[in-house]
């Protein structure tokens, strides 16, 4: 049984070993690749010569999106990933390319460097202070510089190795809280609620065989749908008053 005295670092040391074949099926994932640049160019928020970090940057997609012109930084309680970056050779192409391995309690990475955007996504419901966490990605934003951050909206205890659970407002207040003005907002992913929600109690109790198998299902059948597809369903559902699964924010840093 998971508690919240669990270490992060132990829990995904090993996570990304293998490759990324895992990942085929995260329409999610592919989901917020696309969003997040969509956003930023509606916003005006150019993406070129940028230094970006990512915090908690698992298998890279994330950072994988951005142009070459880019200098990337990694930084996760993962192992794992950290070695896998550094092993893949896609990352040559970029102006800079450093993944660096802290520890869950850690929040001195990147000591004095400043970037013109912070990622972060699904990452900081992991983190045991998420307002220390988040005035260190203030810390790290350069002025006029922004955050992109993507958590879960989920009901308390409905995955058990998350230490807190988010909605919209709650995340737009954590944020400012921290320093940041709020640019843009918005809820999605409402089409991975209700049935697939039901569906996926097995996995998040991990459950032995079942759980994987229920879980393998939900992500096959929502991966089959393209991104537009995705987007349109959200659209409906929210104007039925569906519940979304995510929250995404674009915050920056004004002084």
């Amino acid at each position: 049984m998971y508690s919240q005295t669990t270490n992060q670092s132990f829990r995904y040391a090993n996570f990304y070993r293998g490759g990324h074949y895992r990942f085929l099926f995260r329409f999610d994932v592919r989901y917020r690749c696309r969003r997040i640049h969509e956003v930023l160019s509606r916003l005006g928020i150019g993406v070129e010569n940028l230094n970006v970090m990512d915090f908690g940057f698992g298998n890279g997609a994330l950072l994988k999106t951005f142009p070459k012109s880019c200098a990337l930084v990694g930084v996760d309680v993962s192992a794992s990933a950290v070695d896998n970056a550094y092993a893949d050779s896609a990352y040559e192409a970029y102006r800079r390319a450093a993944f660096i391995h802290i520890d869950e309690h850690d929040t001195s990475y990147c000591a004095g460097e400043q970037f013109d955007l912070v990622l972060s996504s699904h990452t900081l419901e992991h983190t045991i202070d998420d307002d220390a966490v988040l005035r260190s990605f203030y810390e790290r934003t350069k002025p006029g510089g922004h955050l992109c951050l993507f958590v879960p909206i989920e009901e308390p205890d409905y995955i058990r190795f998350h230490y807190r659970t988010y909605s919209l407002p709650s995340i737009r207040v954590a944020c400012q809280k921290a320093g940041y003005d709020i640019v843009y907002a918005e809820p999605s992913m409402h089409i991975n609620g209700h049935i697939w929600k039901l569906l996926t109690i097995p996995s998040r109790r991990e459950w032995p065989v079942f759980g994987k198998l229920a879980d393998a299902l939900r992500l096959t059948t929502l991966s089959l749908m393209p991104y537009n597809a995705i987007k349109a369903a959200d659209c409906v559902l929210d104007k039925l008053s569906f519940s979304p699964r995510q929250a995404f924010v674009v915050a920056r840093k004004t002084v």
